[in-house]
């Protein structure tokens, strides 16, 4: 009888331990798709403007609200407002940067406080829900690029990729 008992006991427990893991991966699962962008801000986005048409007709789209991500290249804090410079990535339906070499271009992001370059710094993936505000030509090297300019609404700064381990060395310290 002891022995039943404890059978269905450990039975109990093994159903209510992997319930609680189904549980815990789909909330994780969920929230990896979850836009990081606020719901009332993505249902003002316009899907139609891609990058590409952004980039050679920035004054078309003056007043449109766009999602766009990237990579910094600068911050620059300016007296009333910062200017963010990205190189352009395309982002999954959460918004994220894409881990890709490929980019269409590079936009400036103009945002009405102050962001540190200590954290917003160059290397990191940003992800900007904006206003279009035109576009503004400045110099790359030895060129002049038209950047389209958008006015951030909302932004996310993405977490850094976790380095892999270090792996202790198996030779002895010197």
């Amino acid at each position: 009888m002891m022995t039943m008992l404890f059978a269905k006991f450990r039975v109990f427990a093994l159903e209510q331990g992997a319930a609680r893991w189904v549980l815990c991966i789909l909330s994780l699962m969920l929230g990896a798709c979850t836009p990081v962008i606020s719901p009332q801000l993505m249902e003002q986005v316009d899907r139609d403007v891609t990058y590409g048409a952004l980039a050679a007709r920035p004054d078309e789209f003056k007043g449109r609200i766009v999602l766009l991500g990237g990579t910094i290249v600068q911050t620059v804090p300016k007296p009333s407002e910062t200017e963010v410079e990205v190189v352009q990535k395309q982002v999954s339906s959460s918004g994220e940067p894409r881990l890709t070499d490929k980019s269409e271009g590079r936009f400036l992001v103009v945002v009405d406080r102050f962001l540190d370059p200590a954290i917003y710094q160059a290397g990191r993936d940003l992800t900007v829900a904006g206003e279009v505000r035109g576009s503004e030509v400045r110099r790359i090297g030895e060129i002049d690029y038209r950047y389209p300019v958008i006015t951030a609404q909302e932004l996310y700064l993405w977490r850094r990729p976790s380095s892999p381990p270090a792996y202790p060395s198996r030779r002895p310290a010197a």
